[in-house]
């Protein structure tokens, strides 16, 4: 059996925009359940929208379970991948797009229109059409935009793109922003990554994420803590848990189940620390009562 890679490879994947108008996207796609063994980066805002299907996102050091009707919002600097719940797919639109070249030459105010303070640890990337949405409304009709493409529609589309930018301030801007040394902290530590993201299901050591990335244990776990914001042993038990909720919403498993798939061995222990992190039983989440 040929031996699988350790290494998480973080990606650059530019974007090329159309000069004249700088968006682009909105064909239909497919998100496999693909286990994530890469994380990519743009060099441009990226909007989707999740049509039907669930699973989880890894963007830097969150992960955020998503579903059908979530729009994603993710800028420049966060490095990221999907992955549907198992045994399903999802669909999406993306769409790639630089706001202030779009906009900024109307715009009173070109740093409203700067996608980069949205990011870090405290800025939820995935937002629901639920409770957001306007926000999700737009996101539709850039889609719309895009794949029909009729007389007005350059106007159309930064005028929407210009509405989305300014609901977007309304949510707040997160003070922590990413820069090149964090970039290359999460290198160090990619190998890691790629065993929590490949293996989250099986028990996982300290000490073999730190062998693995060539650091010693104590090294690693201040390394892990001061980049991804958390140890590892809570980065695992949170991704864990955030692909069981994933499940629940999307499957018709039994809870027990689904424990088990993401590697519980107790019930009650899982029933324990989903009510902790989710503030609702699993059985209530499933029922949508949260």
């Amino acid at each position: 059996m040929q031996k699988r890679s350790s290494s998480l490879k973080i990606i650059f994947t530019p974007v090329s925009l159309p000069p004249a108008l700088p968006i682009c996207g909105g064909e239909p796609y497919s998100q496999s359940d693909n286990p994530i063994t890469y994380l990519h980066v743009h060099d441009c805002l990226e909007l989707g929208y999740c049509f039907s299907g669930n699973g989880v996102f890894f963007v830097g050091e969150k992960v955020l379970p998503f579903q059908a009707g979530d729009m994603v919002f993710i800028n420049q600097t966060e490095v990221h991948l999907a992955r549907s719940a198992p045994g399903t797919v999802s669909e999406w639109s993306w769409i790639h797009c630089d706001p202030i070249r779009l906009v900024g030459h109307s715009a009173e105010n070109i740093s409203d229109l700067d996608p980069t303070p949205f990011a870090g640890p405290d800025f939820l990337n995935i937002l629901s059409s639920s409770t957001h949405p306007a926000l999700g409304r737009i996101v539709q009709r850039m889609i719309e935009e895009l794949r029909a493409p009729a007389p007005g529609g350059d106007a159309i589309l930064r005028a929407l793109t210009w509405e989305l930018m300014a609901l977007m301030q309304r949510t707040g801007r997160p003070k922590v922003e990413r820069g090149t040394q964090a970039r290359r902290d999460y290198n160090r530590l990619a190998p890691a990554l790629q065993m929590l993201a490949r293996d989250y299901a099986q028990p996982l050591r300290s000490a073999d994420m730190a062998h693995q990335c060539s650091l010693s244990e104590a090294h690693f776990r201040r390394l892990f803590l001061r980049t991804i914001g958390r140890s590892p042993r809570s980065y695992w038990y949170n991704l864990r848990l955030n692909m069981a909720a994933s499940l629940l919403r999307g499957s018709t498993r039994s809870v027990l189940e689904i424990s088990q798939d993401v590697g519980f061995e107790s019930l009650s222990s899982f029933n324990r620390l989903f009510l902790s992190h989710f503030g609702v039983s699993p059985r209530a989440w499933r029922n949508d009562i949260c």
